[in-house]
């Protein structure tokens, strides 16, 4: 959908576990109307009699709320489905249009999501609901997650028992039936994702051509799909940046210089899975080995090697996601020939 800011009406929306208040503005007149409706689809309904009362039309108005997690999925999903054009802030987009600090309420909140609309129309970026397969693979991806995290702090517990003074043989039973059973739904949880990607032939197709890349297990590959499923182009510097592997500048007057640092802000769980990644290929395949042992050679310290890795292996899979083109493995072996005969 196209991005304009020929908007006349903008509707903010503050969303809560239980109602949504709503702020209509009107750039053209400057009227201002509130209204509070359940955060439900009877809501949902009432909200669309009342901007239709008030002669709202869905080519000159966008709705505007904040990113608040499950609580707004169904807006988000209603209005994807319906047709209103819908932009979802940052939950500090706020800051920039807020004269009392001091303030907080839902009524307010959602007339300062319109003026931020009106303010700031030309940054606004349309959003629409994931569709249903990728919604399940994000929720089951989410809850792996959890449990591979509780599995990896019962292990570390049954580690440590051989330490204690106490009979911890009850203890260490109940762990490893809690493993074991975490191991089980892991492993339902991973099937159920598999299943889910073949029945979709984009995402099947996608799975498919990210496989053939260096470092890519079939953990990072869902992963992957979680993060970038819908999306037809991926950009890797903003990809890099977004996830803290991108070195930025540290500096300001003259007292403050420091090298170019990676931020180490990002999804953790993707940071985690791309150092991993890089490991891999940087021990098992031979031009990254290379490379990581020409930047040891260099003096860089090996976090830094590993995050250098990561960049050209994320350069390296947002090219195959938008080409659509599987890894060839003879790519570097044709480049380097390529260059000495340009040479």
């Amino acid at each position: 959908m196209e991005i304009t800011i020929k908007w006349r009406f903008i509707v903010g929306i503050d969303i809560s576990k239980h109602t949504l208040d709503i702020s209509l503005f009107d750039r053209q007149t400057g009227d201002r109307n509130m209204l509070q409706v359940p955060n439900t689809q009877e809501g949902f309904h009432n909200l669309a009699e009342w901007m239709e009362d008030h002669e709202v039309t869905q080519s000159q108005t966008i709705l505007i709320s904040e990113h608040t997690g499950r609580y707004g999925e169904h807006l988000l999903r209603w209005s994807t489905r319906t047709g209103w054009p819908h932009a979802v802030v940052k939950t500090t987009a706020l800051e920039k249009v807020s004269w009392e600090h001091h303030r907080k309420t839902d009524e307010f909140d959602a007339s300062q999501l319109a003026e931020y609309g009106a303010r700031f129309n030309d940054r606004l970026q349309l959003a629409e609901a994931p569709k249903p397969t990728q919604a399940q693979l994000k929720r089951l991806q989410a809850e792996r997650r959890k449990m591979v995290d509780r599995r990896a702090a019962l292990k570390s517990k049954l580690g440590e028992a051989e330490f204690h003074d106490a009979d911890m043989s009850q203890l260490t039973k109940m762990w490893n039936q809690q493993v074991e059973l975490l191991t089980q739904h892991i492993e339902q949880l991973e099937y159920t994702m598999d299943e889910l990607i073949r029945q979709d032939p984009i995402l099947c197709r996608r799975h498919q051509t990210l496989r053939t890349a260096p470092g890519i297990g079939p953990v990072i590959a869902r992963f992957w799909l979680c993060m970038f499923a819908g999306k037809d182009q991926l950009n890797p510097r903003k990809i890099s940046s977004r996830f803290g592997f991108a070195p930025h500048g540290r500096s300001s007057g003259s007292s403050v210089k420091s090298p170019d640092r990676s931020t180490g802000y990002g999804n953790s769980e993707l940071r985690r899975l791309m150092h991993q990644a890089a490991r891999s290929v940087a021990n098992h395949k031979p031009h990254y080995h290379q490379y990581y042992e020409k930047k040891i050679n260099e003096g860089k310290h090996e976090l830094v090697a590993i995050n250098n890795i990561i960049n050209k292996l994320i350069r390296l899979y947002c090219a195959m996601w938008n080409n659509r083109a599987e890894y060839d493995p003879k790519h570097i072996q044709k480049m380097i020939k390529k260059y000495k005969k340009s040479a």
